[in-house]
């Protein structure tokens, strides 16, 4: 736990106190908080106090509110900050999780694809579901143009076999083939999930799912991937920091990079 300096604010201290208690498996995934009474009798503090302290929590994606129920330890979650451009498998090691992959299906992708993904043709389709602790979180779509996928050995008759590796990384092949990713576009939306997407994520429909269009280059504008990202509502937090600033565009607000990932 980050230790306090005697002026922080009281629900500060109480909010890092139960961050503490999550962070260190005390309190787990879909644990109820004890209630606003037991925490103010406990603490000795107010009611106001305990209730700015569990929105302190809900703000940085620990915990989640039930209506009539009270609050509760939410799933684990991929915090991404806008700007800092991380793998998928780099972002869940620096949140403290461990990452794997399944292979859901590699071919060739078909015109229709890769116009859609803005990838030319000839280009390959991969589909994969990411998992977090063992957790299904996201299915990726990626289209990789067919030259890049010859650079990074997904081309031959061993690309099942590295493809099957729960550990393998996209970013990891480009970065060893000399394709490093410099920067990346993409684009966040919301939707309900499919019905393939709950059977593969694991979860009921109707359920809410963040989906993130991405596209990866390397040095020289190269484009190496266009990925559909389709992540479960509860495993996705995207963090921004917004100052106020001149007008640009029609924008009233400038975003200011403080960390994104992938």
């Amino acid at each position: 736990m980050k230790p306090m300096v005697a002026s922080t604010p009281r629900y500060l201290v109480l909010a890092e106190e139960l961050r503490a208690r999550i962070e260190g498996g005390v309190l787990k995934p879909g644990d109820r908080l004890p209630s606003e009474a037991q925490l103010c009798a406990t603490n000795g503090v107010s009611r106001g106090t305990v209730v700015r302290a569990i929105e302190q929590l809900v703000s940085q994606g620990f915990v989640t509110r039930r209506q009539g129920a009270g609050s509760f330890v939410a799933n684990r979650s991929l915090h991404r900050k806008a700007g800092h451009l991380l793998s998928f498998s780099q972002t869940a090691r620096q949140d403290g999780h461990r990452s794997e992959q399944r292979l859901l299906a590699f071919r060739q992708a078909d015109d229709a694809e890769a116009q859609q993904f803005g990838v030319a043709a000839p280009a390959h389709r991969l589909e994969r579901v990411r998992l977090i602790d063992g957790e299904p979180c996201a299915v990726h779509g990626s289209v990789i143009p067919a030259a890049v996928c010859e650079r990074i050995g997904l081309a031959g008759d061993d690309a099942a076999a590295l493809l099957e590796d729960p550990e393998f990384s996209l970013y990891a092949r480009f970065e060893t083939a000399g394709l490093a990713v410099r920067e990346a576009r993409e684009r966040v939306t919301a939707r309900l999930a499919t019905v393939a997407e709950c059977a593969v994520l694991a979860v009921a429909a109707p359920s809410p799912v963040m989906v993130v269009f991405r596209t990866s280059y390397a040095a020289d504008n190269l484009l190496v991937e266009a990925v559909e990202a389709v992540y479960r509502a509860d495993f996705y937090t995207y963090d921004t920091h917004l100052v106020r600033g001149e007008r640009h565009a029609g924008s009233g607000l400038r975003i200011v990079a403080a960390g994104a990932d992938f």
